[in-house]
């Protein structure tokens, strides 16, 4: 059987990496352990950097991280079609979701944890910890949208699909998230640095 990936509208737009997962997922339906292998590097970033949103915690991030794999992994025969980013995010939401049921507490991160998908930018540690602080503040509809959006590569239509709301109400969550960041960190900074900015 041949397995279509109809929907992936705007493939020659997408990242080399979202290539990449694509064409591996393929082989983990032909049961290619070595492919699954490459796909679980490839996609764990951006798994745990979401798993990390729920959790606020890293260690329960890697065990979610674990089960999400698995899961993909036993249920890729049921994938035929659609878009594959939001079929693995959706599977990933609903683990993240069933954890933050069963645990109903949160842990702060360690200071120092790094949850930049890249580092890009030349901030310290401090500034580092006040943006990690800032976005994990965020009420949970606004922090999903941001963590799929800046550290899993994730673009508006993707996100609608794996969260499984309108186009229109991701733009508007992005948004609210963005301002609602902006005054936090001038905040923030302007506590650090003073009034002088």
């Amino acid at each position: 059987m041949s397995n279509t990936y109809e929907g992936q509208e705007g493939l020659d737009e997408r990242s080399a990496a979202d290539r990449e997962i694509i064409r591996l997922f393929a082989g983990i339906q032909s049961n290619d352990l070595e492919a699954f292998e490459a796909f679980h590097k490839l996609l764990a970033p951006r798994i745990l950097a979401y798993s990390l949103s729920f959790t606020r915690d890293i260690d329960a991030a890697h065990d979610l991280l674990q089960t999400i794999m698995l899961q993909v992994y036993e249920h890729r025969g049921r994938f035929k079609e659609g878009n594959l980013m939001a079929w693995l995010f959706t599977i990933a939401r609903n683990a993240c979701r069933t954890w933050q049921m069963k645990s109903k507490r949160f842990e702060p991160l360690p200071d120092g944890f790094d949850m930049t998908a890249t580092d890009t930018a030349p901030l310290d540690d401090d500034e580092v910890s006040i943006i990690q602080r800032a976005i994990l503040s965020l009420p949970d509809e606004f922090r999903t949208v941001v963590v799929l959006h800046y550290f899993g590569d994730m673009g508006v239509a993707e996100i609608a699909e794996a969260e499984e709301i309108s186009v229109s109400l991701v733009k508007m969550r992005l948004f609210r998230a963005r301002k609602k960041l902006a005054t936090i960190l001038e905040s923030a900074l302007d506590h650090r640095y003073g009034q002088s900015r």
